[in-house]
């Protein structure tokens, strides 16, 4: 068997026996894998920090390209350290968040480079501003939708969001329909760009709603989709 060697951002662990941990990922080169990583919980070597939810590490590992069996790890270390995402206390929940959607949306088990320098590229801006983020989370989910296959036609004219469709529309046929000011909402942040933004662009409550919004739309387009436990976290900080 073949030695691969590729980066990965962690989804989710789980421990397994008293030493070693599951370990699910989106690779660079392979999609969606999961790992077993022995060792991990041993009284020498603690290395779980290696692992928190969206590192992005380098890992090696020996398989069949196309086995989607659980292989074990034979290497894995830091690919790039985050200076705020795991300690600071929003950013943190934002994380573990955007973890459990990740892990609920994605399916791909071959690569997808694209989506991969997407996540990588994202987190890695989040990491970097000090304040006005509070709009990342939700940015983040909409352009998502670009590579999950259900992003909104910002083509389509009309002053009400048919969720369902995907669309702006003027009828009010669908009964996934928005209200007039939750359209314009959506429509605003479909405009935004994270990167570009020097400040928060809505309040508490527009921001709760647009989360409980997309957690909708996200429900209709995504088979097995349930709403995140963290969802809860968020309404109840800043969000």
């Amino acid at each position: 068997m073949k030695i691969h060697d590729t980066k990965a951002i962690v989804l989710s662990t789980l421990k397994y026996g008293d030493t070693s941990l599951i370990v699910r990922c989106f690779t660079q080169n392979f999609g969606l894998k999961s790992f077993i990583v022995k060792g991990v919980f041993t009284k020498k070597k603690r290395t779980s920090s290696v692992y928190y939810p969206l590192n992005e590490i380098e890992i090696s590992f020996s398989s069949k390209i196309n086995d989607q069996q659980l292989v074990f790890l034979k290497s894995s270390q830091i690919a790039y350290y985050y200076e705020s995402l795991h300690f600071h206390p929003v950013k943190s929940a934002i994380v573990f968040f955007i973890s459990e959607i990740l892990n609920l949306v994605l399916k791909e088990e071959s690569d997808n480079e694209a989506l991969y320098f997407y996540l990588q590229h994202s987190l890695k801006e989040f990491d970097k501003k000090q304040d006005n983020f509070a709009d990342f989370h939700l940015i983040f989910l909409i352009q998502l939708t670009h590579f999950l296959g259900f992003y909104p036609n910002i083509e389509s004219e009309g002053t009400l969001f048919d969720l369902e469709n995907g669309f702006f529309t003027n009828s009010s046929s669908s009964i996934n329909m928005l209200k007039a000011d939750e359209s314009i909402l959506l429509k605003k942040l479909l405009e935004l760009n994270f990167i570009d933004e020097i400040k928060n662009n809505f309040n508490q409550s527009q921001r709760s709603l647009l989360l409980d919004i997309l957690i909708k739309y996200y429900q209709i387009h995504t088979n097995n989709f349930k709403k995140p436990n963290s969802l809860l976290v968020l309404h109840q900080l800043f969000i």
